[in-house]
């Protein structure tokens, strides 16, 4: 009986502890009001006093939030095993994004850093962004781990919706003057999906860790577009397939290690859950976007037009090569550029004039030659082989681009 008592009194206050303390309804009420102040912060009114939100509004309210939270939520959660290997994923993670980063631009072209790069500039940054970040962090740990087990899965999900929304920012489709399809799908795919991504990661991690790998992540990621001076200037699909796939990859490596470590998970389970074959996946969609955009010396282009049947048919997606007028000889397909479009036409004759090289190119079905010439600065590259059929999604989505600025025009009567 000397052994048993102590026990029985040490979980009975445990037990008391948690009943007293850990209330779901608690923490949805809070979550909706989280959620309300992010509402707010699109409204017309902040966006008019957008300074002053920007500057101490919003990063006293998650500083305040955060203190309030600490101070009344217990601090009594079970201990979080944050192992070494998982601080490294995250640190690792957070400068292959930086390197991928890097390596887009150079492929393009680097622009200047729209942040102030200074010193006083980084400490604003750290005051605007990464107070709110650590704040948002705290947060997002204390009202997951607010509830029992049983709800985790529930809080866990709101809050990751609630910060979805609020980095989405709604504002972008409250203020904006035409709301069109293309814009949607760019909202969708340019923020709304990191941040999908992002705060999945990031809740898992507070869930069965901690709070401090997000904010690590976050900081460092972060401080490279604070203090360096340039920036790549990779169009904003590469960003998207950068800012996205690296957390869902950092989040598969994060929970196969945690189930590797649980020792009653079946084996089956813990393969099925290993990252690494995702990783071949992730690098063929990154090249295959990259390729897309044309960041490498080839790039595909959608056919529009029957100027080039039976050679190319309307859908048909041509391989571009980038090349020079010496790597052009008569007989070759190549692509030039015009005033807001390009062609791709073949050549039916070579001209040197003065040291510059000019083409006479014409459409397979076309009855007569293109009126102007093709000078050295409209030539892009010349075509190298096809693929049939599958750049019909691209010319759908040109088309509804082209009906809606059509739209605007007449709404606008521009």
């Amino acid at each position: 009986m000397q052994y048993i008592l102590p026990l029985k009194i040490t979980i009975n206050k445990k037990y008391k502890g948690e009943i007293m303390q850990k209330n779901k309804t608690a923490t949805i009420i809070i979550i909706i009001l989280i959620l309300a102040y992010g509402l707010l912060g699109t409204g017309k009114f902040i966006i008019d006093i957008n300074v002053p939100y920007l500057y101490i509004i919003n990063p006293l309210f998650w500083i305040i939030l955060a203190v309030f939270l600490k101070i009344v939520l217990p601090n009594g959660y079970e201990k979080r095993n944050i192992k070494k290997e998982i601080i490294s994923y995250v640190i690792i993670a957070s400068f292959s994004y930086i390197i991928v980063y890097i390596i887009s631009g150079l492929f393009v072209t680097f622009g200047n850093n729209p942040y102030a790069t200074t010193l006083s500039g980084y400490l604003t940054n750290l005051w605007i962004f990464m107070s709110i970040i650590v704040a948002k962090e705290y947060v997002r740990y204390k009202l997951i781990n607010n509830v029992y087990s049983k709800d985790k899965t529930l809080i866990t999900v709101l809050i990751t919706i609630c910060y979805v929304i609020i980095d989405f920012g709604i504002y972008r489709l409250i203020n904006a003057e035409h709301i069109s399809l293309l814009m949607v799908i760019e909202l969708i795919l340019k923020i709304l999906l990191p941040a999908i991504a992002k705060n999945i990661l990031f809740s898992y991690i507070a869930t069965f860790m901690d709070y401090k790998p997000a904010i690590i992540y976050e900081f460092i990621t972060n401080t490279y577009m604070w203090i360096s001076p340039v920036l790549p200037n990779s169009p904003w699909l590469v960003t998207v397939i950068i800012e996205a796939m690296i957390p869902i990859i950092l989040f598969l490596y994060i929970r196969y290690t945690r189930l590797k470590n649980e020792l009653f998970k079946s084996r089956e389970k813990l393969i099925n859950s290993d990252p690494r074959h995702i990783i071949v996946l992730v690098t063929l969609v990154v090249l295959a976007t990259w390729f897309a955009l044309g960041i490498f010396p080839i790039v595909p282009i959608s056919i529009a037009s029957a100027s080039m049947v039976p050679e190319f048919n309307i859908g048909d997606v041509v391989i571009i090569q980038k090349c020079n007028v010496n790597d052009v000889t008569v007989g070759d397909i190549i692509q030039y550029k015009l005033e807001g479009y390009t062609v791709v036409h073949r050549v039916i004759q070579k001209n040197q004039n003065d040291g510059r090289v000019t083409f006479i190119t014409k459409g397979d079905n076309n009855n007569s030659p293109d009126s102007d010439p093709v000078t050295e600065d409209q030539l892009i590259g010349k075509a190298i082989f096809k693929i049939k059929y599958i750049g019909y999604p691209a010319i759908w989505l040109h088309l509804v681009e082209e009906q809606e600025e059509l739209n605007v025009k007449v709404e606008t009567g521009k």
